[in-house]
């Protein structure tokens, strides 16, 4: 009798274990711990500390066969040139999960990231402007509107938005397979992943709904990928050409192409 009752409390033991363990990400706005480096590289770490948005994400048959989250974005805009295309990725896929908490619908400013590091004398990447949102943040474009060519004293008082991490779901050396999966997993839980997109010279002026290429020319844009579906392995990113570009400015892409021309996805990290 002795003997059962320890296998019995080993095995319940055992299953509460795996139970906690496989809970893959924490849900939006619950209270989380900030990791200590600024990028995650780390496979586990990542899927511990991505968001799992309720009522978008879901684990059903359903949603991990398609999923498409467009439709809780802010409308399409126009990047004024390819040098900002990051800044605009980064404050619209901020810009999805600080209007999911909020009754209102707040355009966030992509010209404060770009003023505020041309300011440090270089030239701002990607990796700057996720490095900024974590330390700094950007602020509504109501104070920084599109354009703006300073940054006005107003900015001093007003609140900051900002991210807790990013990662790199994807990286250069990734496999292709493996970069479909990994945007696949955070798509289905509601988060929208910014792509680094290689595309040849025609990109830019696209008026199909479909875009392959087979010789890349060595442009590369910053696009947002917003849904997936199995039946026909085609992504949906979020372009930034306005709504004139391809289809309303969004575009599909075979899995097999994205798994060749995306070289880098990052997924932010949003306050909790």
């Amino acid at each position: 009798m002795l003997y059962r009752g320890f296998l019995t409390l080993l095995l319940f033991t055992l299953a509460c274990t795996s139970v906690r363990a496989q809970r893959p990400a924490v849900s939006y706005g619950e209270t989380r711990g900030t990791a200590a480096v600024l990028g995650l590289d780390d496979a586990s770490m990542l899927d511990q500390m991505m968001f799992y948005i309720p009522g978008i994400g879901s684990d059903s048959r359903e949603d991990l066969l398609r999923q498409n989250i467009k439709s809780y974005m802010m409308p399409i805009r126009q990047a004024p040139h390819p040098q900002m295309e990051w800044a605009y990725a980064l404050t619209g896929t901020l810009e999805y999960y600080q209007n999911l908490n909020s009754n209102f619908k707040d355009n966030l400013s992509p010209d404060f990231l770009t003023l505020n590091l041309a300011a440090q004398g270089k030239r701002p990447t990607m990796e700057d402007g996720l490095r900024f949102l974590v330390q700094q943040g950007t602020v509504s474009a109501a104070i920084v509107p599109y354009g703006s060519p300073t940054i006005p004293t107003a900015v001093y008082s007003v609140p900051k938005y900002t991210i807790t991490n990013f990662g790199y779901l994807f990286r250069p050396e990734t496999r292709a397979r493996n970069r479909v999966f990994e945007t696949r997993k955070a798509l289905s839980r509601g988060n929208p992943v910014i792509v680094e997109l290689h595309t040849d010279a025609t990109f830019s002026s696209l008026r199909t709904n479909a875009y392959s290429t087979a010789t890349p020319t060595g442009e590369t844009h910053f696009l947002t990928v917003v849904g997936y579906d199995g039946n026909s392995e085609t992504f949906e990113l979020r372009g930034l050409f306005g709504r004139h570009w391809a289809d309303a400015g969004y575009v599909r892409i075979s899995y097999d192409d994205f798994g060749r021309l995306a070289t880098t996805g990052y997924v932010l990290i949003p306050k909790g």
